[in-house]
């Protein structure tokens, strides 16, 4: 399958969760129709799992959104009128074998840091890029795996 990079641009024109789900049939995802709440839209990602796009409320933020299944491991949260960008992806611990200890982490960025051309722009789409069909790791963990400097985008939430 042939897929092509998510652009700067691409980004900066992310208004509403249509943009971002056709920046990500790009990567090849595919969008699934009739499912997920109003301000939800699903992306499947193979094997069935999915990437779910939300747009926060105002009074909410990415926080209030964390996956909570694990065929839904991850969740992209526009916030701030489609300004703010948050990846949140359920996490499991190998090394760990607790039961019921879910870590989540997330990887955050601001559309400002693409109209302004900051240094963490490369990185940024790397790690967004890094998404792809038919691949069950979690974005984040592509992320950690991907790069030394996305670690300083990852953090736990738990």
């Amino acid at each position: 399958m042939n897929t092509e990079q998510i652009t700067a641009d691409d980004i900066i024109d992310w208004n509403s969760l249509g943009d971002i789900v056709a920046s990500f049939e790009k990567r090849g995802l595919e969008p699934r129709q009739r499912m997920g709440a109003q301000n939800e839209r699903l992306l499947g990602i193979g094997n069935d799992e999915y990437i779910v796009v939300i747009e926060a409320y105002p009074d909410e933020s990415a926080d209030d959104y964390v996956p909570e299944s694990t065929s839904r491991h991850t969740n992209i949260v526009a916030s701030n009128d489609f300004e703010r960008f948050t990846f949140i992806s359920r996490i499991r611990s190998w090394q760990e074998q607790k039961r019921g200890n879910v870590q989540y982490q997330k990887f955050a960025f601001e559309k400002e840091a693409f109209r302004q051309g900051l240094d963490n722009e490369a990185q940024i789409l790397q790690n967004i890029n890094a998404i792809q069909y038919q691949s069950s790791t979690p974005p984040i963990e592509r992320f950690r795996q991907g790069s030394k400097r996305a670690l300083t985008y990852v953090r736990n939430l738990i």
